[in-house]
């Protein structure tokens, strides 16, 4: 099954659950602070990046030959998180992040990272970092970092924008025995917050 179809069968299904979990959500007040409160995301992003090595020749070159700055495919991502500590505090975990490349070369990228979270009464910061493993078309791995914010429009129901930065390693070419791609994405999506009271 391809990348699109996952995307096409993954955004519904998050976006139902994040109804769910929105009507289901209590808020906790900014200063207050709870031992055993924990809480859990599910994120849905679309992106698109730009590519500031490009050993392969690969498609959408931005400049005048096929080694410049080009743009990565379209992608989702999709993924789930926890995150331990107060509600009025910074809290810290771990989230697990799967991309798929919408078009062109198929592409899987698994992100599991360390999370930082801090939430005010409609609004998030949050940064994150971790390794990038290539599942497919060929295996290979990276590392991962992220930073974004989020806009709640309901009480765990929130529209989010990231910044991530990934370098990975790939194959040797004729100039290089392990070919270094740094990328630069950006992408918009909705998050889905669930408080964990004790």
């Amino acid at each position: 099954m391809t990348p699109r179809f996952w995307a096409l069968l993954a955004v519904p299904a998050l976006l139902f659950m994040g109804e769910a979990v929105a009507r289901a959500a209590e808020t906790v007040g900014p200063d207050e602070k709870r031992a055993g409160y924990m809480q859990l995301f599910a994120t849905s992003f679309v992106g698109e990046g730009f590519r500031f090595n490009n050993p392969y020749r690969l498609a959408t070159p931005l400049g005048s030959d096929a080694e410049s700055v080009s743009l990565t495919s379209p992608y989702v991502d999709i993924g789930l998180g926890a995150t331990f500590g107060g509600a009025g505090t910074f809290s810290h975990g771990m989230a697990f992040r799967m991309s798929f490349a919408t078009s062109g070369v198929r592409q899987a990228v698994l992100t599991p990272s360390y999370l930082i979270y801090r939430r005010w009464s409609r609004a998030a910061l949050y940064g994150r970092v971790g390794a990038a493993i290539v599942a497919q078309p060929e295996s290979t791995w990276g590392g991962e970092a992220g930073v974004g914010g989020v806009a709640f429009v309901r009480g765990g129901l929130g529209v989010a924008a990231e910044v991530v930065g990934d370098v990975f390693y790939g194959a040797g070419t004729r100039e290089v025995a392990i070919t270094t791609i740094p990328v630069l994405s950006g992408q918009l999506g909705i998050v889905f917050a669930y408080e964990v009271l004790p």
